[in-house]
């Protein structure tokens, strides 16, 4: 009995210790929201992909709170020794360091790749007096603060696309916060809105029923799912681009030929078959930007944010 019993004791810290090495060795990689969801699904999917690449596990945490800026505060934080990285969109990044206070900035991280992007789209009622984007911009600029449009929430990513849009065509209308595209199109199909704004798969099968027609979109090019909706290059002004996209970062003096290599397996993971069928069904695209040019990307829309929310008046409290 006591032999069995001593057997058990080493197998035990045998286990104990190779987990511990296990986890040693293993790539953090921090979504900052709670799990389920779109950012939560397609990184844990990317995550699953790029372990082979790697040739080490990947362990996904996950760190809700505060639109996902408590996650990036714990990963800058985090040793820079290239085993702790974050999965991250732009509310964090660009947005949320303009409307509320935040224990990081640009410098203290370093952009890795971004894998994917996808825009926010502007829907109204089949009846409503306009039959494309130009034609939006016309009868929103004939009617100042007549029509309302549901967002994602004050000072979110999708109220920041439009406000942008409007500032920049010298138009207004009159933003309607809520919590998530799936509210904001339960307004705008009970008529309590006039514009619906948010991502394009919530709308799409009440645009295929005839109950929303799509007619902007907020990137600079069209997009495959909905052709008819005009871009930002059609109606005049590209540079106004504000789209959902998402990247990998680490913190600020991870070694560069960490960097290298964490960027390679990303980018490979990303444009898998897997990958792109999930970026698929969601909406979504894969889009790859890594470098010098995704650290300019940020740092450009960064200043934009910060020039958008002064002038709307959502400084940091």
């Amino acid at each position: 009995m006591m032999k069995r019993a001593t057997h058990l004791v080493f197998a035990v810290a045998f286990w104990c210790a190779a987990t511990s090495a296990f986890a040693a060795d293993a790539l953090k990689l921090i979504i900052p929201t709670a799990p389920g969801g779109g950012t939560d699904g397609f990184f844990r999917v990317l995550a699953r992909e790029a372990e082979p690449l790697l040739g080490e596990p990947i362990v996904v945490v996950n760190v809700a709170g505060a639109g996902g800026t408590i996650g990036v505060a714990q990963m800058v934080r985090a040793t820079p020794d290239g085993q702790t990285v974050a999965g991250v969109w732009l509310g964090p990044i660009t947005v949320s360091p303009n409307t509320m206070k935040v224990p990081y900035t640009p410098s203290d991280y370093i952009p890795i790749v971004q894998v994917s992007s996808a825009p926010y789209v502007l829907c109204v009622h089949p009846d409503f007096p306009a039959s494309d984007g130009k034609g939006l911009i016309a009868e929103i600029k004939k009617n100042p603060d007549k029509y309302t449009y549901g967002n994602d929430g004050a000072g979110g990513p999708g109220h920041l696309a439009t406000a942008r849009i409007l500032r920049a065509t010298g138009t207004s209308a009159r933003d309607v916060p809520y919590k998530g595209a799936g509210e904001t199109l339960t307004a705008f199909l009970g008529k309590h809105i006039d514009i619906y704004v948010g991502s394009i798969p919530p709308i799409m099968q009440h645009v295929q029923l005839n109950k929303a027609k799509c007619l902007l979109v907020t990137s600079a090019e069209r997009v495959a799912s909905l052709p008819t909706a005009a871009s930002l290059t059609d109606i005049g002004i590209p540079g106004e681009e504000l789209i959902l996209w998402r990247a990998l970062i680490a913190p600020k003096g991870t070694p560069p030929e960490r960097i290298a290599k964490l960027e390679a397996a990303f980018e490979k993971a990303a444009t898998s078959p897997t990958s792109r069928k999930f970026l698929e069904d969601a909406g979504e695209q894969v889009a790859i930007r890594k470098g010098a040019a995704l650290r300019r990307y940020i740092d450009a829309e960064y200043e934009a944010m910060t020039k958008l929310a002064k002038a709307m008046n959502l400084n940091p409290q």
